[in-house]
């Protein structure tokens, strides 16, 4: 038991005494959602056998019987080992008090994966406890609870999701830089090939960092590259309307599908910020024109809305074979849709909203 569940525990006054393994409940927790090793219990049994439990269960009461709060390994390696009856500190304490126990016991086991690790901590932030509260919790740094927290399953992109589940590496670092890599949208193949090489032990964190490294170089070029295109065309249109002295001192000619694929790059590299900016100047003339381009797929989504289920079925497939890598903007038509057929309002503002909340689910 650690000093941190020990100090939990004598604060609820706890009664050391051996209770029937029958009247145990065994509660869902981290270290035993994915399954306990029937060879790592069989091994714990040996031993209980030889020397008995040395370290005390922790149980509270429920009705007739008791809840489980840790040791669930060593009450199950007990039964296999013979006894009906193991050492138990029992406390009197609430349904969140026993979580938060619960989980500062299975954290600090050595023997947690790294998703495990990570589920645990997720817990702990779900139950609203802020960031100081959970490394006061565990005694860890805010560096390593942020870091495992950014592993949990729900935060990571789907191939380093099935790159943790499967086990193909327990290094916390190699597994937020692939997760880096999923989130540039560069995936293929160069991922995949990394991957393999990893699970095959022929990689690590070195090769993981070359190539988001060089992505990253890609992504910067790509980006340049766009910009001189989009400079290039503005001023061949402006040559085709014989620039002269005075033409080239005039405004700019404005391209509303111009405008939303900046607004759209804006919004790929997470910079809502850039494109409040880009929008900010705009008329409301100017704002109805950029709409007005996703207007089809508004009212194609407002009139799937109202068929039958069939209807809406193929309404839908016509969209749904759009894929969205982790952490890149959906299309703006995609979005206009949903809209359409949430009879929301085709407005910049609701746009550039489902966008967000598309990139966010």
């Amino acid at each position: 038991m650690t000093e941190a569940t020990a100090n939990a525990v004598s604060h609820a006054k706890p009664a050391l005494e051996f209770i029937n393994l029958d009247l145990i409940d065994f509660l869902p927790q981290v270290r035993t959602e994915s399954g306990l090793e029937e060879e790592e219990l069989q091994e714990l049994a040996e031993s209980i056998k030889a020397q008995g439990l040395l370290q005390p269960v922790l149980l509270r009461p429920n009705g007739p019987s008791y809840a489980l709060i840790a040791g669930e390994r060593r009450c199950r390696a007990a039964r296999l080992a013979g006894f009906s009856h193991v050492p138990a500190l029992i406390g009197d304490v609430d349904d969140s008090r026993a979580a938060t126990m619960q989980l500062v016991e299975n954290v600090q086991r050595v023997d947690l994966s790294l998703s495990e690790l990570a589920a645990a901590l997720r817990s702990l932030a779900d139950q609203g406890k802020t960031l100081s509260e959970i490394c006061t919790i565990v005694k860890k740094s805010k560096s390593w609870v942020s870091k495992h927290l950014a592993a949990s399953i729900d935060k990571l992109g789907y191939y380093t999701r099935q790159l943790l589940e499967q086990e193909g590496t327990e290094d916390l670092e190699l597994v937020l830089t692939i997760n880096q890599i999923e989130k540039t949208g560069k995936w293929y193949p160069r991922g995949t090939q990394l991957v393999d090489k990893i699970i095959e032990g022929k990689a690590g964190r070195q090769e993981a960092r070359d190539l988001l490294a060089a992505m990253k170089e890609e992504l910067a070029a790509e980006r340049e590259q766009k910009k001189t295109e989009k400079k290039a065309a503005k001023q061949g249109n402006l040559d085709l309307n014989g620039g002269s002295a005075e033409r080239e001192k005039a405004p700019p000619v404005w391209y509303a599908q111009e405008e939303m694929e900046s607004l759209h790059d804006s919004l790929q590299e997470h910079n809502p910020k850039a494109a409040d900016e880009l929008i900010e100047h705009l008329s409301k003339d100017q704002l109805a024109e950029m709409t007005n381009l996703y207007k089809s797929d508004w009212e194609r989504g407002k009139k799937v809305a109202k068929g039958t289920d069939v209807q809406k079925m193929r309404g839908l497939a016509q969209y749904g074979a759009t894929e969205v890598a982790y952490g890149d903007m959906i299309s703006f038509e995609v979005a206009a849709f949903i809209l359409g057929s949430a009879s929301i309002k085709l407005t910049m503002k609701d746009l550039i909203s489902e966008l967000q909340q598309l990139a966010k689910d």
